[in-house]
């Protein structure tokens, strides 16, 4: 198998853990040496790991569903499509019961079967709104 199939097995693999549910599986996809790029900085795997853990607690049914892949080597690019239920705090709002839906594109450079470095650029404007921390206007005139 060449290094690209190689990479999206990688990927369709770690989406599979992330709707397990299992943190530990999920983090054993993200190698030690980690170096995830968000929006304000950078952070290593231990950073990645709070915030999975923070999502799943409050999105305890949330489900990560591949649309699109596409790979190049050890590079891989996914959208992926959540659905999920609102149960417990997420920046501060508690259990609103309320369906979301959201996207989110995920970059990754795969090295020795995990994750070396990521990005992930989340829908997050989408996701506030539909658990009522912004009116829907806002999201309307930011589409």
């Amino acid at each position: 198998m060449d290094t690209t199939e190689q990479t999206k097995r990688v990927a369709r693999a770690f989406f599979d853990a992330c709707n397990s549910h299992d943190l530990d599986r999920i983090m054993d996809f993200f190698h030690q040496d980690l170096v995830h790029h968000a929006r304000l900085s950078d952070y290593p795997k231990e950073g990645v790991a709070f915030v999975y853990d923070l999502t799943l607690k409050a999105f305890p049914d949330l489900r990560w569903n591949i649309v699109e892949m596409v790979a190049e080597g050890d590079r891989v690019c996914t959208l992926v499509h959540y659905e999920g239920t609102h149960r417990g705090d997420y920046l501060g709002l508690v259990d609103t019961g309320k369906q979301v839906s959201f996207y989110s594109i995920n970059i990754a450079r795969v090295r020795d079967g995990r994750f070396i470095e990521h990005r992930g650029v989340l829908d997050e404007l989408h996701l506030l709104a539909q658990i009522g921390a912004l009116p829907e206007p806002f999201l309307a005139q930011m589409s």
